[in-house]
Parts: structure tokens; sequence; C-alpha cells
């Protein structure tokens, strides 16, 4: 036997008793919280491994924000969660947001800058600049 999905056009609300509407109120927000909200900021994070704390930076990671055509991005930026001995690079983002991290080598040559898009489950795309842009404005 099927189930029969109600439409809310379809109930005369007229016709329930308080306690009907009250009832029918709960099971929808009951239904409203089983479902995950894809589009609300969550924690991404990006996990950075031990690192020469005399050479290399602490990890960074950023959300773009904006980006004017021409120009730079705008960031909005996270946080590093640890220390030299490995840790998580952290920020805000919703699905569909463009990330950066990296970790700057105070040598000069061996600085690392990625760029990314957040997927609908949280994990992050790796992506090229060019690629990055793309998405931004689509």
């Amino acid at each position: 036997m099927k189930d029969h999905i109600m439409t809310i056009e379809s109930i005369d609300f007229a016709q329930l008793s308080v306690e009907q509407i009250k009832h029918f109120i709960a099971q929808a927000q009951l239904a409203l919280t089983d479902r995950k909200d894809n589009t609300a900021p969550r924690r991404v994070a990006i996990a950075f491994d031990s690192y020469n704390g005399r050479r290399y930076s602490r990890p960074w990671i950023a959300r773009v924000t904006a980006w004017p055509v021409g120009g730079k991005p705008t960031l909005d930026w996270g946080n590093y969660v640890g220390s030299d001995s490995g840790g998580e690079a952290e920020v805000n983002a919703k699905p569909g947001d463009i990330i950066r991290w990296g970790q700057k080598d105070g040598r000069g040559n061996g600085t690392r800058a990625y760029w990314g898009v957040v997927a609908e489950d949280g994990s992050v795309d790796r992506v090229t600049e060019v690629q990055a842009r793309n998405a931004f404005s689509a």
C-alpha cells in the first residue's frame, strides 16, 4: 500500500480541532529536524601533518566571501587547531563555498596554497584557481 502524501493546500484547517493542528505542527517540526540543512554553515577542516616550526608558518585556512572581477578575493579567515606536531585548520563554510588553505615556507621555495570547493557532505574537492573563480561566480 502506498503512502498518501498530503499537500498543505489539501488540508482544511477549519475542520481540524486545536489539538489536531498542534499535532500536525509537532509532526512537521519532527520531519524538519530529521532532515539535514545542507545550506547551513558547518565546520570544514583540513588536516596538517607535523612540520618544522622554525621553517614553516602555522597552517592557515579561509573562505572566499567576495571576488571582484579582475581583483583578488576577499577572505574570511579560519583558525589552526594544533601545534607543529600536527593539527587541523578549520573554517565555517557551506556547500558550494570556495576555500583556500596552505602554509608558508620561510625559505620561500616550499610554500603551499590550495583552492577547494566545499561539497554537499562537507568534504573539500581540490580545484585550480581558475576553477575556483568559475565556481564562485556561478
